[in-house]
């Protein structure tokens, strides 16, 4: 995995800005590092390179050849046969990266390469003749890239927030409303960033800049449908081959470990195309009842993998706030980065690459909340006055000490809003009892609820809708977030395969009453599972990779307000300790 960056202006760029924009996010590539600069200083591209593939000097970075230049950042897992197609249509290479495949591919067929594509990353290509720049993110959203652009001409892209922070002459306006949507939504949701012109380009798109104007393009979008009748076999077959495919490096690969069935399964499908035993990580807590450490050794020792574990107390969690901080440039209000930064710490010492289990949940419907909104949507039948006005009216109350009272008032609110409190987040009315007078008198009129409901399709099934709506936004934003700056922080490339768009398309033409029936989680995915995993980890309910909140809670969020929750007060605790650099 690599860490990019750039910058275009009619002004010539000072080489040395490249160099310390690109020393800002060394974590993402320390093996090597490269400036290109376009002969007239206008155009200039860094790139830090964590070597996976080819690891000699052919892989160095920005790569240059026949009048296009490319920095990259990610895994493109298809490049062998991608690279034969190009190969019969006359396209000639020099090494043996999959880099330069999407550079060839490029010259092939344009901005529309990227959907030959199998894999993750985030890259920018310019193209000298065509004075063009095409930067793309990867389907889902498993690489990040943010951009820049203002009226005098001046465009600027990078892997992380801090790359483009330390660029000179940026408009660093904040966004009044990036704060207040992190209180609703745990993160700042994309395309949004704290600054008002620095964007996050958003999953499955492709940004095209010529002729001053940049214009932004979806290549891809997942869409439901009830085609396939859910064979076991099939399923299964292309499960093995989603896992096979993200074996491919020239680095040993490890496996994080953490006891539930999505990472159990990732790692015991692992082992079959690893020819040695795979090394596999786990952490666990100083609160046994967080802790998952005996489910993950339970599939260690069933591969006879070579196991690592590593305990989380409250004293190291402490600790590593400040680096959390760092690490996120903008508030970012899901605790479980603290275990996900110290697990990839520990893998990063043995190994350079380690696949996880992240997308299970979206995917294949494991989550807590599909079930709830199951069973809170009775409610609906509760005149529309009374759900209008009842939880606002019974939410400050000390009836929600009462048991069965917050699932009610849960049960009472509309759709999006029910999400949000399901997850954590400050509803509305809630804010009002938080914030400053001054603070909602800005906001009033603002829809609180408009990223959910760009994303919140009536015309599908609920357990599609909610599935829909978390891959479109709590999965990039949130999970993938998490994941991507915690695992480069150590240098470590972390590998999701249930996240291959191959897989993802092919679950969702399944029927949801084939993939969950009567709402049961992940069904359809433990029956293809049966016979590879313990029927311990294969029956076990959803824990969560989560941190011992409740019980730490006094010490890592010291931010308090009557009525709200612990998830709540570390949010505030988060926004209220967050400063643009």
């Amino acid at each position: 995995m690599c860490g990019i960056v750039g910058l275009l202006r009619p002004e010539p760029i000072d080489p040395a800005t490249i160099q310390r924009a690109q020393e800002s996010i060394t974590h993402r590539g320390p093996d090597d590092a490269g400036v290109w600069m376009s002969p007239d200083r206008h155009v200039g591209f860094g790139h830090r390179r964590l070597s996976i593939v080819d690891l000699s000097a052919a892989g160095h970075q920005p790569f240059v050849s026949d009048g296009v230049v490319l920095v990259y950042n990610g895994e493109v897992y298809n490049f062998p046969e991608v690279r034969s197609e190009l190969e019969r249509l006359g396209h000639q290479f020099r090494s043996r990266t999959d880099t330069e495949v999407v550079l060839q591919a490029y010259r092939a067929w344009g901005a529309h390469c990227v959907r030959r594509l199998r894999g993750m990353f985030a890259f920018a290509l310019w193209d000298v003749e065509a004075r063009r720049l095409v930067l793309a993110r990867d389907r889902l959203g498993i690489k990040p890239l943010y951009w820049y652009e203002d009226p005098r001409g001046v465009l600027a892209f990078a892997s992380e927030l801090k790359a483009l922070e330390t660029l000179p002459d940026l408009d660093r306006k904040l966004d009044d409303t990036a704060l207040w949507d992190f209180l609703t939504y745990l993160y700042v949701p994309a395309p949004k960033s704290p600054y008002a012109r620095i964007r996050k380009l958003l999953p499955g798109h492709v940004l095209v800049h010529e002729n001053g104007r940049a214009r932004l393009e979806r290549y891809w979008e997942l869409h439901p449908s009830a085609s396939n009748g859910g064979d076991i076999d099939e399923l299964r077959s292309r499960l093995e081959d989603a896992v096979a495919s993200h074996m491919l490096a020239d680095v040993p690969i490890g496996s994080l470990l953490s006891g539930g069935i999505d990472s159990s399964a990732v790692t015991m499908l692992a082992q079959k195309h690893n020819p040695l035993p795979l090394k596999t990580f786990a952490v666990g807590f100083d609160v046994e009842a967080h802790s998952e450490t005996n489910f993950a050794r339970m599939v260690a020792d069933a591969i006879h993998s070579d196991h690592i574990e590593a305990t989380l107390d409250f004293a190291l969690a402490r600790s590593s706030m400040t680096r959390i901080r760092e690490l996120y440039d903008e508030p970012f209000g899901d605790s479980s980065a603290i275990p996900t930064l110290l697990v990839s710490q520990v893998a990063r010492r043995s190994v350079k690459v380690a696949l996880s289990g992240d997308g299970g949940d979206e995917v294949f419907g494991g989550y807590r909340w599909y079930q709830q909104h199951r069973r809170r949507a009775c409610f609906s039948r509760v005149p529309s006055p009374l759900r209008a006005h009842l939880p606002e009216l019974l939410e400050f109350t000390p009836l929600m000490k009462l048991r069965g009272i917050p699932k009610v008032v849960d049960g009472l609110r509309p759709d999006l809003e029910r999400h949000v409190a399901i997850l954590g987040g400050f509803t509305r009315a809630q804010k009002t009892r938080v914030l400053p007078a001054s603070r909602i008198a800005r906001m009033d009129g603002y829809d609180d609820y408009w990223y959910f409901r760009q994303h919140w399709h009536e015309d599908l099934d609920l357990q599609t809708r909610l599935q829909i709506l978390d891959i479109n936004t709590y999965l990039p934003d949130d999970i993938l977030t998490k994941v991507d700056r915690a695992s480069m922080a150590a240098s470590l490339e972390l590998r999701p395969p249930l996240l291959d768009h191959l897989l993802v398309e092919h679950v969702f033409s399944i029927p949801s009453e084939i993939r969950t029936p009567r709402g049961e989680p992940k069904a359809l995915f433990r029956r293809a599972l049966e016979g590879l995993l313990p029927t311990e980890i294969l029956l076990r309910p959803k824990k969560g990779f989560s941190i011992p909140l409740d019980a730490w809670i006094g010490g890592l969020a010291s931010a308090s307000s009557p009525g709200t929750s612990p998830t709540q007060r570390w949010l505030l605790q988060q926004a209220s300790g967050w400063k643009p650099r």
